[in-house]
C-alpha cells in the first residue's frame, strides 16, 4: 500500500493534513486527518510524523475503524 500526505489550506483558515492511500484519493475515510493547524510547517511536521508511524504497521486502520472501536 502506498500512503500519501495531503496538506491544504482550510476555508476557515489554518491548514488541513490528511493521509490516504493512492487508490482512494477521496478524503471520505482517511487513515489520519487533522484540521486547523495554525501553520503549514506544523501541518507538514505532524503529517510526516504520523505517516512514519503508519508505515511501521502492515495494516493501518482508517479513521472510521478507529472511531468504531472507540464507541
Amino acid at each position: 500500500m502506498k500512503l500519501r500526505l495531503h496538506v491544504h489550506h482550510a476555508f476557515t483558515g489554518g491548514w488541513v493534513a490528511d493521509i490516504d492511500d493512492d487508490l482512494d484519493r477521496q478524503p471520505d475515510d482517511p487513515f489520519w486527518c487533522v484540521d486547523q493547524w495554525p501553520t503549514l510547517q506544523e501541518a507538514l511536521a505532524a503529517g510526516c510524523a504520523r505517516l512514519t508511524e503508519l508505515a511501521a504497521h502492515p495494516n493501518p486502520t482508517r479513521v472510521s475503524a478507529t472511531l468504531a472501536l472507540a464507541a
